[in-house]
């Protein structure tokens, strides 16, 4: 192999990289790659992630919601994403997530749109959302460094994100509540079983257990 190829390959690399940070709207000097390659890790396995989403979600609709075998589980997964948009949205950001990690590049962005104008969820990059999330319906907004527990009901019209100039977004706990409308913001932690009431704004931690109600948020129960 010779200098001149080697230096070509250099180029060529020089040339991908920076189509790469002007599609992604990064800025010169600004890569982050270990971050995005630390958070991918993160993700849960695609098929363990729908499967735990569909059974939350049958339970929650008080349906069957114990699997004979892989093919009723299957099925009921395609009933699931087609009786209700916000569970076929769910699938569409699990399946971007599971891209992602892999690399796959153009893909995620499509999937991405098809959960928001299909299914009203709308879950950015930096999200790590565990199995087992129940979104009843959509209008859904989850960004910044946010993590999802497992058992977590996200209610339509709440919004899991930052707050302006502070970095980072909410941690919420396995089994809590977040109720229609409710917005939490910040980086805060939604205790484990703790529940945030309809249109409520919290912008402070809210204890396990726990309920909290107004804006801002105070904590009414433990």
């Amino acid at each position: 192999m010779s200098y001149d190829d080697d230096s070509s390959r250099g180029r060529l690399r020089t040339t991908l990289q920076a189509w790469r940070r002007g599609l992604l709207g990064i800025r010169e000097g600004h890569d982050i790659d270990w971050y995005w390659a630390a958070l991918a890790s993160r993700h849960p396995p695609f098929a363990t992630a729908v499967l735990a989403d569909a059974r939350v979600t049958a339970r929650r609709r008080d349906e069957r919601y114990e699997f004979r075998n892989k093919a009723d589980a299957v099925i009921q997964i395609i009933r699931l994403a087609i009786v209700t948009d916000s569970f076929f949205g769910q699938i569409c950001y699990r399946a971007k997530a599971r891209c992602q990690t892999h690399h796959i590049p153009f893909l995620p962005r499509y999937l991405h749109h098809l959960a928001v104008t299909h299914g009203g969820i709308c879950i950015g990059d930096p999200v790590v959302m565990q199995p087992g999330v129940h979104i009843p319906h959509g209008h859904v907004v989850v960004n910044a460094r946010t993590v999802v527990g497992r058992g977590v009901t996200l209610a339509p019209f709440t919004t899991l994100g930052r707050v302006t100039k502070v970095a980072g977004g909410p941690t919420i706990e396995a089994m809590a509540s977040i109720g229609t409308g409710a917005k939490v913001l910040g980086p805060v932690t939604v205790g484990e079983r703790a529940s945030v009431g309809a249109n409520s704004v919290v912008l402070s931690d809210v204890p396990a257990g726990a309920t909290a109600v107004g804006s801002p948020a105070r904590v009414i129960s433990d």
